[in-house]
């Protein structure tokens, strides 16, 4: 009996933690997150810029090396991360994290800024449409939308640079038609961190993500567990599932 009440104690806090609401600090194009750090992903083509960053950011090789490795190809994008002296510095100058209030349970939006649906989840042309299309300037930081594990970060045909999240509950997110991608299969993110950059890879037209929310691979409608964004051009349709 004591192991019955305890087990409904225990599954009762678990269901309280995923709908108790908390802060989460959401990347941006001046400060990132990544392996616990915090700095800014970006290219760099040779020694004398990486000896640039390194002394603009008041930091170590070492400590680069911690994050990327002894061995980069020139480039390629790297995270710079900065020295809590350049951290203070940014604040004063009031660059920072913004912070957004959400439950655990719930998925937050992959770009800060959303103004309008260019094409929506369900038929589209005689095909079916499994994502939400979001036009956006062409190296927009693209964030996870929940805690999760990256299954894989590569090229996928028509979706061009595509990166596969799993998370809780057997959901999974894509996020398609990305120019860069900044993290590898197995990395470990948090909701609100980058993950990539808005490009217009693969099939399509024009700038844009193209995102989907699967559960045990089935195609969910995004704007269904999105939060509801007013503004938007391509107002949301009934909420099927909350």
């Amino acid at each position: 009996m004591r192991s019955i009440i305890g087990t409904a104690i225990l599954l009762f806090f678990i269901s309280g933690a995923s709908f108790a609401e908390e802060v989460i600090r959401v990347d941006n194009q001046y400060v990132q997150e990544y392996k616990g750090r915090l700095g800014i992903w970006t290219r760099v083509e040779s020694q004398a810029m990486l000896n640039s960053f390194i002394g603009k950011y008041y930091i170590t090789m070492k400590e680069f090396n911690e994050i990327n490795g002894a061995s980069i190809t020139w480039g390629q994008y790297v995270f710079i991360p900065y020295s809590e002296k350049y951290i203070q510095e940014l604040e004063a100058q009031g660059v920072k994290r913004d912070n957004l209030v959400s439950k655990k349970s719930d998925f937050i939006w992959p770009l800060t800024q959303v103004d309008n649906i260019s094409s929506t989840f369900g038929q589209r042309n005689g095909r079916f449409h499994t994502g939400t299309d979001m036009p956006a300037t062409s190296g927009t930081p693209i964030i996870a939308v929940m805690d999760g594990r990256v299954l894989s970060a590569r090229y996928e045909g028509g979706f061009g640079y595509t990166i596969c999240m799993e998370h809780r509950d057997n959901f999974i997110t894509r996020y398609a038609h990305c120019s860069v991608m900044l993290v590898k299969a197995g990395d470990i993110m948090k909701k609100g961190q980058v993950i990539g950059f808005v490009g217009s890879t693969g099939t399509s037209t024009g700038n844009h993500l193209h995102f989907e929310i699967r559960y045990n691979d089935i195609p969910l409608n995004p704007l269904d567990f999105l939060p509801y964004k007013q503004n938007l051009v391509q107002t949301h349709m009934m909420r099927n599932w909350k």
